[in-house]
C-alpha cells in the first residue's frame, strides 16, 4: 500500500458542466493543453487534471458474501446509492478496494516526503459496514475477523467514528458491525476504506449532512488514503498524494488480482527505494492522460510503478510470483502501490475469467486470484 508514507487531503473537483463542453474543448485545443477528444475531455490546468463528465452505467455486482463471478461480473445496473437501509432498520454501505494503475515515486524531499503521481481507481470487491443506534460506540466484526479489533480506540472504523463525533461535538454512539470480506494488508485499502465508509454512513445516522469536502478533511486526519475512499471516484493523486483530482478511464476495465499469502511493509519498501532500487530516473514523465484513454490492453503495457523493483528486494518471493504469474497469462503482470497484490488488466469480464483459470491452474493456490470490475461513477 502507499498510505504510509504519503498524506492525502480533499482535493476539489470542479466539473464543468456539460453545456460549456464544446466551449472548453476549443480553448483547450488552441492552447494546446487537450489530452484527448475521444470520449469524456481532460484539460490539463498546472498540475492538475480536470474532466468534463458523460454518462455512463457501470457495474457493481456481487454472488453470495461478496464473491465475484464472471456471471455477476456482466450485469449492468446504475451506480447504487452510497448507503441503504436494511430491512431491520440498520443502515448500510458498501467499503470498496481500490488499486493503483500506475504510481510514481520520486526523489525523497527535505522534509522525508516523496512527491507521487498515481492513478487511484475503486474495484466491485468491498467490506460491507452496518450502523444502527445505540448508546454507546460497539464494534462487531464477521468474515475475516481473526486478529481485527473490536476496541473502538484501536479499530480504524472505531477511529473514524470517534473523530467524526469530536468534530461535531457530540457522544459517538453507535453499533458499528463490519462484514470484512478484503484481505489485511497488501495495498488494497480495506481498512481506510472501513474508515471513510464510516464516516459518511454515520453522518447520516447523525443527522450531520456535512458535504464530502469536509468529510474528506476529517478523513485526511485519519490516513492518507482515507480522503479518496470518501467518494471513490477514480483520481490522480499528485503532489505528495494531497492533491486528488477526478481522472477515469473512457473505457471499461477488468483487472483479475493476485492476493500473496506476504505482504511488503510499506516503510521497508520506500527505504529500499531511497537505498537506489529504483528504475532509471531518466524514465520520461507519464501521460497520464494517454493512461485514461488506452483499453485494456494497451494500459496493460503502459503501466509503470517505481516502487516494483524496492518491493522485489525487499520480498523476492514477490518478483518470483509476478514472473510465473505473467508467463502463465501471456501479458503484464502490476504491483498496485507497494505491494503486495499483484494484477493485471482485461477488456471484460469472459477475459478476467479466462486468465482467472490460467492463473489458478499455473500458482496452484500459492496466491488468491481475484477478478474484479473497475468502477468508472462520477
Amino acid at each position: 500500500m502507499v498510505s504510509g508514507l504519503v498524506s492525502k487531503q480533499a482535493g476539489v473537483h470542479r466539473a464543468a458542466q456539460p453545456p460549456r463542453q464544446d466551449v472548453a474543448s476549443r480553448k483547450a485545443r488552441k492552447s494546446g493543453m487537450l489530452c484527448y477528444s475521444a470520449g469524456p475531455v481532460f484539460v490539463l490546468r498546472g498540475q492538475a487534471m480536470h474532466e468534463m463528465p458523460v454518462n455512463e452505467t457501470p457495474a457493481n455486482q456481487h454472488g453470495a458474501d461478496g464473491v465475484l463471478t464472471s456471471e455477476t461480473m456482466l450485469e449492468v445496473q446504475p451506480q447504487p446509492e452510497r448507503f441503504a437501509r436494511e430491512p431491520d432498520g440498520r443502515l448500510s454501505i458498501q467499503a470498496r478496494a481500490k488499486l493503483n494503475l500506475g504510481l510514481r515515486v520520486f526523489p525523497a524531499r527535505p522534509d522525508g516526503f516523496h512527491d507521487i503521481e498515481s492513478w487511484f481507481v475503486a474495484v466491485n470487491w468491498h467490506d460491507t459496514l452496518y450502523v444502527s443506534a445505540a448508546e454507546e460506540l460497539r464494534i462487531t466484526i464477521t468474515g475475516r475477523s481473526e486478529g481485527v479489533p473490536t476496541d473502538p480506540t484501536k479499530n480504524l472504523i472505531g477511529k473514524a467514528a470517534l473523530k467524526l463525533a469530536e468534530h461535531a461535538g457530540i457522544a459517538a454512539r453507535a453499533h458499528l458491525e463490519l462484514h470484512k470480506v478484503l484481505p489485511p494488508g497488501g495495498g488494497l485499502g480495506g481498512g481506510s476504506s472501513d474508515a471513510a465508509a464510516t464516516l459518511v454512513v454515520l453522518n447520516e445516522l447523525w443527522g450531520l449532512h456535512w458535504d464530502d469536502r469536509k468529510l474528506k478533511a476529517i478523513a485526511a486526519e485519519l490516513g492518507s488514503d482515507v480522503p479518496f475512499f470518501v467518494h471513490g471516484r477514480a483520481s490522480l493523486c499528485t503532489g505528495r498524494g494531497e492533491v486528488m483530482t477526478a481522472m477515469r478511464s473512457y473505457h471499461t476495465l477488468f483487472a483479475v488480482l493476485i492476493l500473496p499469502p506476504f505482504g511488503c511493509g510499506t516503510k521497508d519498501v520506500y527505504q529500499a527505494f531511497d537505498a537506489g532500487h529504483r528504475h532509471d530516473p531518466a524514465l520520461p514523465k507519464t501521460n497520464w492522460c494517454e493512461f485514461a484513454s488506452s483499453d485494456a490492453a494497451r494500459l496493460n503495457g503502459l503501466l509503470l510503478n517505481d516502487l516494483e523493483l524496492a518491493a522485489f528486494a525487499v520480498e523476492p518471493r514477490l518478483r518470483a510470483l509476478r514472473d510465473r504469474a505473467a508467463a502463465a497469462i501471456g501479458q503484464n503482470v502490476h504491483m498496485s502501490g507497494s505491494g503486495s497484490t499483484l494484477f493485471t488488466l482485461a477488456s471484460s469480464a469472459p477475459a478476467s475469467a479466462d486468465i482467472q483459470n490460467k492463473l489458478n491452474a499455473a500458482l496452484n493456490g500459492d496466491a488468491a486470484v481475484v477478478p474484479v470490475r473497475i468502477l468508472r461513477h462520477r
